[in-house]
């Protein structure tokens, strides 16, 4: 996927401008707070739909304005044209069109235009809060695999009506068990992706560190999930055996205390936890080599290289 064209209307702190691309590698270069990582936002929310600083769209807005747009065309493998336009006003919300036509549903949208990002932030992916783990999941997941976006959008809906039921004066038990298959049937197919996909993960990133570091150091990744399956169990029936067992607990906390949403990933080198034994330069390695086979991850699931974004590293 390449992009050609790019214009900011009112984002951030453009209030207009126009960029074009060509094929290979780009370096946006300038002072300290000239916009640099702006554009590189700008990219970012065209292919996700979402800020990867901000947490309200309207926070994008610049300035007094009332809203903001940014427009992108890009140009497939196969020479095919995409254009997006993603708006959004204080009154009216988010609107997205691609190609000239409304899209009704984001989620329909999300992986078109494959994108890796790796920015500081992302240097706490090797010792950060579990939050930040399963978030990377989520977008890689979510870009290379639409039924997975349909079961996280799905599994989070149920998880909010779930713990309201959790927080209730009196203990429902019909329709919390309603709700825990909900919660089930969403939640397996989300566990089954996430460890297909960390196993993969945790090859290339093995080869991808060592060729990074020139070094015979042994790095896996495995996925620490709060439901444990017992002998010949499936994941529903471990999952739904699991809520059970962790059924009390559950109405004291008024949370749902198991699942996807609770999970992490196990980062260790020559077997022991990255984030108790690792230097600084070793983790920052470990997380280039871990976004370098996220691209690799999509470009194999999508047939096309990602759009590959390195911001101030």
């Amino acid at each position: 996927m390449l992009l050609r064209n790019l214009k900011l209307y009112d984002f951030r702190s453009y209030s207009e401008t126009a960029l074009s691309f060509g094929d290979g590698i780009h370096v946006i270069f300038g002072e300290n707070g000239a916009g640099k990582t702006t554009i590189l936002e700008a990219i970012y929310v065209l292919a996700l739909t979402r800020s990867f600083r901000a947490s309200l769209d309207k926070h994008l807005i610049r300035h007094a304005q009332t809203l903001f747009r940014v427009h992108g065309e890009f140009t497939t493998p196969q020479g095919h044209q995409l254009n997006t336009i993603l708006a959004y006003s204080r009154d009216n919300g988010k609107h997205l069109t691609v190609n000239g036509q409304r899209a009704l549903k984001f989620s329909e949208y999300i992986g078109d235009v494959p994108l890796v990002l790796l920015h500081p932030a992302d240097l706490e992916l090797s010792q950060g809060e579990p939050r930040q783990r399963r978030r990377f999941l989520d977008v890689l997941l979510s870009q290379s695999d639409r039924q997975y976006l349909h079961h996280l959008i799905e599994y989070n809906r149920t998880l909010r009506q779930r713990n309201q039921v959790l927080q209730g004066r009196h203990h429902d038990e019909a329709l919390l068990a309603a709700w825990d298959e909900q919660l089930i049937s969403h939640g397996a197919e989300i566990l089954q992706r996430r460890h297909e996909a960390v196993e993969q993960l945790s090859d290339r990133v093995r080869v991808l560190y060592g060729a990074l570091s020139d070094k015979a150091d042994q790095v896996r990744i495995s996925y620490r999930g709060t439901i444990r399956l017992s002998e010949g169990e499936t994941l529903p029936e471990g999952f739904r055996r699991s809520l059970l067992e962790k059924r009390q607990r559950e109405w004291e906390q008024g949370t749902t205390v198991i699942g996807p949403h609770r999970d992490d990933l196990n980062f260790t080198m020559n077997e022991q936890p990255v984030k108790m034994f690792a230097s600084q330069g070793e983790h920052k390695t470990l997380v280039i080599a871990l976004k370098l086979a996220e691209f690799q991850h999509l470009q194999h699931q999508r047939h096309q290289a990602p759009i590959l974004l390195f911001d101030d590293i």
